[in-house]
């Protein structure tokens, strides 16, 4: 029988999970603003029980236990072993005591026992295998009043700083075949349509689907910047196999192609997401 999800297990609890976790500054930096007008929608409040799906290295985890505060608690669910470990490390020596993590797919985890009011996604949840089977099961999460908001990614073709990013690098990597649209991948919900056909046939009501665009500082000089983005999206394993005169080759063509972005602050990209919000009522 097939496992569910085993190829998303894989990638992120492998080389890609490393990646990520040494690049959790940069990639907070980028991701944080985004995520804070999530949450904003979210509105979380004092004393709520919130999961956050996909969390990652926890630091929206972290934003959300300051407004839940100290009779609140947050959930943070995800399935790379190395990224939760870096989470953990991260509460421990901040001394959080509102958090607390689950190394799970929350696709096919139990979460009917649970009795959450909100649920949180920072572009955590583009990659279940069966979204409307996984959609089903976190909504069992919350009670009866709960709510969910998260951001993905929208139009491909609006993020420059991932499509431009892609093309220079395909120039000298193997690059992974494009996803088919809708397939599990950081663009799987682009559409608005398909967005809002998961959550409907899912159970959710009063569904809102926002878009939100910004153009964000991805590095404050063309090789900061370089040696960032070279090591996201679909290029960063290939990059991180190759040999260092490819490398090399790489972030001189990112540089180049960068050049064209750069602004007093820095390399500045567009960004183009949809924040959805939807509850169980």
């Amino acid at each position: 029988m097939k496992i569910i999800n085993q190829e998303q297990k894989e990638f992120w609890n492998e080389k890609k999970g490393k990646i990520w976790v040494s690049l959790e500054s940069n990639i907070d930096k980028m991701l944080g603003p985004l995520g804070h007008n999530a949450i904003k929608i979210l509105n979380p409040k004092s004393g709520e029980k919130i999961l956050d799906i996909g969390c990652g290295t926890g630091s929206t985890s972290q934003s959300l236990s300051k407004f839940v505060g100290e009779n609140g608690l947050i959930t943070g669910i995800d399935i790379s072993e190395p990224i939760l470990n870096f989470a953990k490390n991260q509460l421990e020596n901040r001394n959080i005591k509102n958090i607390d993590f689950i190394q799970e797919d929350a696709q096919t985890f139990n979460l009917s026992n649970f009795n959450y009011d909100a649920i949180f996604s920072r572009f955590g949840i583009m990659f279940f295998e069966d979204p409307f089977f996984a959609f089903k099961n976190i909504k069992k999460s919350l009670n009866s009043r709960g709510r969910i908001t998260f951001i993905c990614w929208s139009n491909r073709e609006e993020n420059d700083w991932i499509t431009l990013s892609s093309k220079v690098a395909s120039q000298f990597l193997e690059l992974p075949p494009k996803n088919n649209p809708r397939e599990p991948g950081p663009f799987a919900f682009e559409e608005y349509s398909y967005i809002k056909e998961i959550l409907t046939k899912s159970g959710w009501k009063n569904i809102n689907i926002k878009n939100h665009k910004e153009n964000i500082i991805v590095g404050k000089t063309l090789d900061h910047a370089a040696a960032f983005l070279s090591k996201m999206g679909p290029m960063s394993v290939p990059f991180e196999n190759s040999n260092e005169k490819t490398k090399a080759k790489v972030i001189e063509a990112l540089k180049e192609c960068y050049s064209k972005y750069l602004i007093p602050k820095g390399v500045e990209f567009h960004f183009s997401t949809w924040i959805v919000s939807a509850y169980n009522y």
